[in-house]
């Protein structure tokens, strides 16, 4: 009797390993949230009347308390599972929704928007990152943070415009239906494995104590976090701001981001034989480079040369640097939850204090690129992660 090779046993045989159960968990979610990721700052820079100084406290107040309640969610990891915390931060991401969409009605759901969004957060990204520790193997975590990169990016080629062309057509309802189904979509294969359960014994003193020991560390993170937070929330606002449809905006970052897809996989193989800190020095560099171009940007041309240039500054970076941080944090072993729970305050409060700083600027000079100065400088503190102790100064006494 002839074999029959079945869908359902290739999808069974592909779903074996722990690591592509997570990596294709990850490719549904970055699916979700591509969809909606570049709009989303749009919609609340609209509903405050495109005004920057509201739509940067927004934001700040959801890092900030993501930033604080975040020891909390590392407590609930340790109590319920890493896959189960992940499945019910979804919930929270869907009453997240459901509030913006009837925000213009009640503008009492701002509050409760901005606590469902941070409360999500809290317990979705730490477990997150300590499963991806723990379910990839030491001496492949360079290659591994490349396939991560690789795959996020490239389930986020097509939703940018899926994203884009949803909104034109049918607006935020019909968009926010699809991202919530398919977020919930995005936890049922980490439940193919057995659950992982992590032992978190930080008090809330002893992870901020963390800062103070690991200075090098906090400023790299640090600079991420300004980073990370510019090309979030100022790059989409600009874009709108200078014109640039839904369409074209959803174009100019499928584009960039599947350049970026190719490019991770490669990175992570350079960085797995190469010198992580000096592969970094330069990357750092050459991305402080891409958002002083970003600043001179005036039209939808110059808008998709300077984004994909961009992108490839920041693949450069990002790999051997989130690689650097994972293997910080495996080293740590036990205490790997710990450390990346650290990880979060550090980057969160780092949002915070940045778009508190913002807001304070553009009250009085309403332009967002006026924040892509700042994000240049950020970006040259990438290479501090890299470093065992902060670099001495001494030089500047005599």
């Amino acid at each position: 009797m002839p074999y029959r090779f079945s869908p359902e046993i290739l999808l069974q045989y592909f779903l074996k390993r722990e690591s592509t159960q997570f990596f294709v968990s990850v490719a549904i979610r970055y699916l979700a949230l591509g969809m909606v990721g570049i709009y989303e700052p749009i919609f609340i820079y609209l509903y405050f009347g495109k005004n920057l100084l509201p739509t940067f406290l927004f934001w700040a107040a959801i890092y900030g308390l993501f930033g604080l309640l975040v020891v909390f969610g590392g407590k609930i990891m340790a109590r319920i599972g890493l896959k189960h915390t992940m499945l019910i931060s979804q919930f929270f991401f869907f009453a997240y929704y459901l509030c913006l969409f009837f925000l213009h009605q009640n503008s009492y759901l701002l509050i409760p928007a901005i606590f469902l969004r941070a409360i999500g957060m809290t317990l979705f990204w730490p477990a997150f990152h300590t499963d991806f520790v723990r379910c990839t193997e030491r001496d492949k975590r360079a290659v591994e943070v490349g396939k991560l990169s690789g795959i996020s990016f490239t389930a986020n080629i097509i939703s940018p415009t899926i994203g884009g062309l949803i909104l034109a057509n049918f607006g935020y309802l019909v968009l926010f239906i699809v991202v919530l189904v398919t977020l919930f979509a995005s936890t049922f294969p980490l439940f193919l494995s057995k659950e992982r359960h992590e032992i978190y014994t930080d008090s809330y003193f002893k992870a901020w104590q963390r800062i103070k020991k690991n200075k090098s560390i906090t400023l790299g993170l640090a600079s991420l976090g300004i980073e990370d937070i510019s090309i979030a929330l100022l790059w989409p606002i600009f874009m709108f701001a200078l014109g640039i449809n839904f369409e074209k905006m959803g174009a100019i970052t499928t584009i960039g981001l599947a350049i970026a897809a190719l490019y991770a996989i490669y990175m992570g193989r350079i960085t797995q034989k190469k010198n992580k800190k000096k592969l970094l020095r330069g990357a750092s560099i050459l991305l402080s480079l891409a958002w002083v171009v970003k600043y001179f940007v005036k039209d939808t041309f110059g808008a998709f040369l300077a984004h994909n240039f961009y992108r490839i500054a920041k693949t450069s970076a990002s790999v051997p640097f989130t690689t650097t941080i994972y293997e910080k944090a495996s080293l740590k072993k036990e205490e790997a939850d710990e450390f990346l729970i650290y990880r979060e305050i550090v980057l969160n409060l780092s949002r915070l204090f940045f778009l508190l700083f913002l807001a304070g600027i553009f009250h009085f000079f309403p332009r967002p690129q006026i924040g892509f100065i700042f994000a240049a400088i950020a970006s040259l503190g990438l290479i501090f992660v890299a470093q065992n102790k902060l670099p001495s100064f001494k030089f500047l006494k005599k």
